[in-house]
């Protein structure tokens, strides 16, 4: 039987659209379009942000959002988006946002989708925010309480469901998001002739470990560096992202441990070239402090890169069994895990192996089947 949903894709509109929510939802939506193509969809947009139909039957109901200071948006959700959601006719709401959880009402059942809860697991980040942001998410995570359903993108998160904000585990479903694997798989990261291109586009020479990502503080990446400096090598690291290449903190401490020689810095790189470097690379390293799910563990070891990666939060069961893991807080895991792998080419060899079985697990199709499934379950009142 069709379905009335209502969905909400304005983290495809805004900043969240080049992070790992903006790429689990385009992934997702898109893929849950060529499924749903009977459902009556409605999209809550941004006005004035337009972007390409996702399913056969939908329509638009446009909202605006404070520019400045944008930290009050939550606030306007709180009278707009209900009413908008109301004038949909929809018998589920997809809150795909902390902005958009919303307290069911009437016959409407709400589905809220939760990728981390950074803020109650690390204290100081919601310290360090303004009183309006604090207020935000207590406010809104609050809600979660009173969804029907909830998709968590990990175990890990289901666990801090429950234990952080008290929501009953029987009403979550942890559905793991996907990967590109057109574009992450071992023939695109095995081009040898590409490979030497973009290695040389962006200075990177003999042997080196890789890290993609935000520069941000539970990245971890002080201690990556402190590790890389207590190997006696020219073992280099290429740390990969758009922040990076202007966090004058970061380059404070490659001056500081003395890595200048030792440490790439080619700020963003774009998705065609992120294989090559996975392939060419001795081993991923993602040591960080939390993470929801981690995509660029699955896209190394998609490509067949090793990868070493934190024994905390979601990243054991990510990576199963096959990365190393390591204490996050303790330089010397990480570095005996550095040494180990690069100093290994048979273990470098079993890794890469072990971490194809694992990446094919991850797919945007079976997230999508999983995700609709859960939805009309969901709506159904089951």
């Amino acid at each position: 039987m069709p379905m009335k949903i209502c969905i909400d894709v304005r983290p495809l509109q805004n900043a969240h659209r080049t992070r790992g929510v903006g790429v689990l939802l385009h992934n997702l939506l898109r893929q849950m379009g060529r499924l749903a193509v009977e459902d009556d969809v409605t999209l809550i947009t941004l006005k004035g942000k337009a972007f390409p139909p996702l399913f056969r039957h939908e329509r638009r109901l446009e909202t605006r959002r404070l520019e400045r200071p944008n930290r009050f948006n939550w606030i306007a959700d709180q009278f707009l988006l209900p009413e908008l959601v109301k004038k949909s006719g929809a018998e589920l709401f997809f809150a795909t946002d902390f902005n958009s959880y919303l307290v069911p009402t009437g016959n409407l059942r709400v589905v809220s989708m939760v990728y981390d809860l950074i803020p109650f697991v690390f204290p100081e980040a919601m310290a360090a925010q303004p009183l309006s942001v604090k207020i935000g998410w207590r406010t809104n995570f609050k809600k979660l309480r009173y969804s029907q359903g909830l998709i968590a993108i990990s175990e890990a998160t289901k666990r801090d469901l429950v234990s952080l904000l008290g929501v009953a585990p029987e009403k979550i479903a942890v559905i793991h998001p996907g990967i590109d694997h057109t574009l992450f798989n071992p023939d695109n990261a095995g081009d040898g002739e590409r490979r030497l291109e973009v290695l040389a586009r962006y200075g990177i020479e003999g042997c080196f470990l890789l890290y993609v990502g935000d520069s941000e503080w539970r990245k971890n990446l002080r201690r990556v560096l402190e590790a890389l400096s207590g190997i006696d090598s020219d073992l280099r690291i290429v740390l990969a992202g758009k922040r990076a290449l202007t966090d004058a903190t970061l380059h404070g401490w490659v001056r500081e441990l003395g890595l200048q020689e030792r440490v790439v810095i080619p700020g963003y790189v774009p998705d065609a070239d992120l294989p090559l470097l996975y392939g060419a690379a001795q081993a991923f390293v993602f040591p960080t402090l939390y993470e929801g799910f981690g995509f660029p563990v699955v896209e190394a070891m998609a490509c067949g890169c090793p990868v070493i990666t934190s024994k905390v939060s979601s990243l054991p069961e990510v990576a199963g069994d096959a990365a190393l893991l390591a204490d996050p807080l303790s330089v010397a895991e990480i570095r005996k895990a550095l040494e180990l792998v690069s100093g290994d080419a048979d273990l470098r060899q079993r890794m890469s192996s072990a971490g194809l079985r694992q990446a094919s697990l991850f797919s945007w199709e079976r997230c999508a089947a999983e995700t609709l499934a859960f939805l009309r379950a969901t709506a159904g009142g089951l």
